[in-house]
């Protein structure tokens, strides 16, 4: 290992209770989403997380800065241009199934607990003291570094948005902290869909009651329930059950969720349950979604039958998740998770899905879109943070692609580069969230030896 980043890591590990007990700070600090109130736009718990990192960072000597309340930064160095680590300091709730306090920060055989030990509070805290440790080591690179640090990542990224849109100095190269090592050099685009009979004047079901179905777009339908007047007949099947009482059919499928950038890993309940009934004489709004979804998805999910699937070796292929399903006399509809590799052309797609839909009557509308990322293997931030990588862990590892999205799509030039290390169990939202104590320093070790790389010219 070079002799830069063991003095990087040898000083780190000098101030392991300072950092320990800041990150305690924070994680005290319950930064979920509030209610608005002045000078904290996302409640009062975001805002002290705010003001907690900013007061660290000039405690510790920086320059620091803040924008409405919503974004902050701490900054180091003197060159005119600028590399960031972007992170952020709000935390989704702490839900149920803790066996520590969500909020202590305690420490328990070897590892930490707490929302935010990972997501993002601790690689946060992590690089502003990675930025002590520069400086100490007398380190000057030609880029300035500023770690700029959200309060509302978890509800939107409104935060950087608004830092972005109202004049923030944009970094020219950079990552965030808010993932997984090695490194994710491409994350697909996503289209957010709502396919939909279209309300009209008399109901296009006249038999159906409801159809229920899914928790989230972005969640493979974990379970589904139909709901009609008079007998159905259905076939039966493994999580299939039916109940019929007071002139009422009540079909129920339970399926098994996933997250909707991986939906093979899951079983569609909605799916299951339309493969399962015969729709007939449901009325002809049931009949044209039923027969999209056994048409144009089915079990697939590469988008095949719907004519939008495409790979290539770099970045992988199309992933087709059917979330919601909803159905009333008058409507049904159900929404579409989309994600396309760098191979895939967007303006064909939305074309593609919008002509499918028709084929059945249906109307298509794209409700949400995430561009997508990439960086190639072959760029200067890439090449620069797998070096520190393999150099720091003694591994070739290798980029990864992922069908997920993560705070790098926030700035040009950034990519994702840890603070989950390969084959841990992945504890983000998870109650327990945890982390190895020695693996959180090892992880701002690396951070503060890629800040210094990428700083560098």
């Amino acid at each position: 290992m070079n002799q830069v980043y063991e003095e990087i890591n040898r000083r780190l590990l000098e101030m392991k209770d300072e950092i320990l007990a800041a990150i305690q700070e924070s994680i005290a600090i319950p930064s979920v989403k509030g209610a608005p109130a002045p000078g904290a736009p996302y409640g009062e718990g975001p805002k002290q997380a705010l003001v907690h990192a900013l007061e660290l960072g000039e405690k510790l000597g920086f320059r620091t800065g803040s924008m409405a309340d919503r974004v902050g930064w701490v900054e180091y160095g003197d060159g005119e241009e600028m590399a960031a680590v972007l992170g952020h300091l709000d935390v989704v709730p702490e839900g149920n199934g803790w066996t520590y306090p969500p909020f202590g920060g305690e420490i328990h055989d070897g590892k930490m607990y707490g929302r935010g030990v990972l997501d993002d509070k601790g690689p946060v805290i992590g690089a502003i003291y990675g930025l002590k440790a520069l400086r100490d080591a007398g380190l000057k690179p030609e880029r300035r570094i500023r770690v700029i640090f959200g309060t509302d990542e978890e509800n939107g990224s409104s935060c950087v948005k608004y830092y972005v849109e109202n004049g923030g100095e944009l970094p020219v190269i950079g990552f965030t902290p808010d993932a997984d090592y090695p490194l994710i050099f491409c994350e697909k685009g996503q289209l957010g869909w709502t396919v939909r009979t279209g309300k009209t004047e008399g109901k296009i079901s006249p038999a159906l009651i409801r159809l229920e179905g899914g928790t989230a777009r972005n969640v493979v339908t974990p379970a589904c329930v139909l709901e009609v007047e008079g007998t159905l007949k259905v076939m039966p099947d493994e999580g299939i059950s039916v109940k019929v009482e007071n002139g009422k059919t009540t079909v129920t499928a339970t399926g098994k969720g996933a997250h909707g950038s991986t939906p093979a890993l899951g079983v569609n309940a909605a799916q299951k349950l339309l493969a399962a009934v015969d729709v007939s004489g449901l009325g002809e709004g049931m009949e044209r979604i039923s027969r999209f979804v056994m048409e144009k998805i089915g079990t697939e999910t590469n988008g095949a039958s719907l004519g939008i699937c495409c790979r290539d070796e770099e970045t992988g292929e199309t992933t087709v998740n059917l979330g919601i399903v909803r159905g009333t006399p008058e409507e049904v509809s159900l929404t579409l998770d989309i994600r396309y590799p760098k191979s895939a052309h967007r303006e064909q797609m939305i074309a593609q899905v919008k002509a499918a839909a028709a084929e059945y009557g249906l109307e298509a509308e794209l409700e949400s879109e995430g561009r997508l990322l990439y960086v190639p293997k072959d760029s200067e931030l890439v090449q620069k943070l797998m070096k520190v990588y393999r150099e720091q862990t003694g591994t070739e590892a290798e980029p990864a692609a992922i069908g997920g999205g993560t705070y790098a799509k926030a700035f040009e030039n950034m990519v994702a580069f840890g603070p989950v290390f390969p084959g841990d169990e992945a504890m983000i939202h998870q109650p327990d969230e945890c982390e190895d104590v020695e693996k959180m320093l090892r992880s701002y070790q690396i951070a503060a030896a890629a800040m210094y790389e990428i700083a560098s010219k």
